[in-house]
């Protein structure tokens, strides 16, 4: 505004400037038109053509503002309803997000009435449709969302959500695999594909999914490596059903590369090793799995390879492969199998080998065994007792909801987590 009034002052200064210095010269100018004759100062002149032309520069910019007057009305008035339409849209994001229905659906209405964008309010009434419970609206405008270029990622990803609080997990599944196909490196869906290709047993398809998401950074690589081995796993234990042997034996050393104390895998690969006669092998497994994690499974395996009559000369083979650091639980395996040999002196050893702090349930109840044994009935309903109250003993359990179970499982019972069962 400062400029426009600074560039007029210094067009009216140089045109009293200009005048100023024409009306000083003196002189007359003759003017003869048809037989007309005129004599006029020439300095009077050119002043009268000068102030003439800027009448009609004036005239002519009158003229032009009138006529563009409904254009500049017409876009004003767009502006403002656009303004308003956008603000509408803001409001009913903000709405949605704070889960306030009425007021998504108010701003959802009135962004549509104002907006000439159907992406956007269309978008914004399938959220306040689906933030109401109207499932029904929700799928039309996610469907009329997933059939545009520009939406049709976000309208697939609404389509799933549907579907899935439906129950129908494999049009949910089907709507993720078209939206990644959209956009293959979306991080949240990539970890989500994972696990809903596994809940519909597509096994092999979840670990191309787990693969693509460790590529992208989608996933922690601890989870990805539990996932990984349970995923193989189950591939493999679905061969062994189908007496592939071969593929059996591929899919268990893949779990075990995942995670190479993973009891599940070691325990089946083992066992695949024993029926091909290949005992060396499937020993020295089992031999360095006992190390890091020791299972009652594992001893269980090696007496298949060791082939013993006498309980005694397995239990002396255990302890040779135990370390004397080694954990309390390789020491309650040992004196359990003790205890059951009736060898009461190695099962009080191994025990006595335990460090207090380590103490839990299964210590308890080998104590009132061993009581048992010596027919102390006080001492072993105490021990009892202790079992009570102590620290739960190694088992299968779920690290999302800590639900147990008596044996591995892909799948929680009870939270439906994929690959969070874990032996601790």
């Amino acid at each position: 505004m400062i400029i426009k009034v600074i560039w007029w002052s210094i067009k009216i200064i140089s045109i009293c400037l200009l005048v100023a210095l024409i009306s000083s010269q003196e002189g007359n100018t003759e003017i003869i038109w048809i037989g007309w004759k005129m004599e006029i100062p020439t300095s009077i002149l050119v002043g009268g053509l000068i102030i003439l032309i800027l009448i009609v520069l004036w005239i002519y910019n009158l003229w032009k503002i009138l006529l563009e007057l409904p254009s500049r009305i017409f876009r004003l008035l767009r502006e403002n309803r656009q303004k308003s339409g956008y603000n509408a849209l803001a409001y009913g994001l903000v709405a949605s997000s704070a889960g306030d229905v009425e007021s998504a659906q108010k701003f959802a209405a009135q962004a549509k009435r104002l907006l000439d964008n159907k992406d956007l309010t269309e978008m914004l009434s399938a959220h306040a449709a689906h933030l109401s419970g109207d499932k029904n609206a929700a799928y039309k405008y996610f469907n009329s969302l997933a059939d545009r270029k520009n939406t049709k990622f976000h309208g697939q990803l609404g389509l799933m959500r549907l579907a899935i609080e439906s129950n129908d997990h494999e049009e949910a599944l089907n709507r993720a695999r078209v939206a990644s196909s959209i956009q293959p490196r979306n991080p949240k869906l990539n970890s989500m594909l994972v696990i809903m290709e596994a809940k519909q047993n597509n096994y092999e398809k979840s670990i191309e999914a787990l693969q693509k998401a460790r590529r992208i950074g989608s996933i922690d690589e601890t989870r990805a490596q539990q996932l990984g081995a349970s995923l193989h796993t189950k591939i493999g234990f679905i061969k062994l059903e189908e007496n592939q042997l071969n593929e059996a034996e591929k899919s268990f050393s893949l779990a075990i590369r995942e995670k190479t104390d993973f009891i599940p895998a070691i325990i089946a690969l083992s066992k695949i090793f024993i029926s091909k006669d290949n005992d060396r092998k499937a020993l020295s497994l089992l031999s360095k799995t006992w190390k890091i994690q020791p299972h009652p499974e594992i001893s269980k395996t090696l007496k298949l390879i060791w082939k013993n009559e006498r309980s005694s000369s397995n239990i002396a083979n255990l302890i040779k492969l135990t370390d004397e650091n080694a954990s309390a639980q390789a020491r309650y395996i040992i004196a359990d199998e003790a205890i059951s040999a009736g060898l009461t002196g190695e099962a009080k050893d191994q025990l006595n080998k335990v460090l207090t702090k380590e103490y839990n349930t299964t210590y308890h109840q080998l104590k009132s065994r061993l009581a048992d044994k010596s027919d102390d009935k006080s001492k072993s309903n105490e021990e009892l007792e202790k079992a009570l109250n102590a620290n739960p003993s190694q088992r299968w359990g779920c690290e999302s909801c800590g639900t147990t179970s008596d044996i591995w499982k892909i799948r929680c019972d009870s939270c439906d987590k994929i690959g969070t069962l874990d032996w601790n």
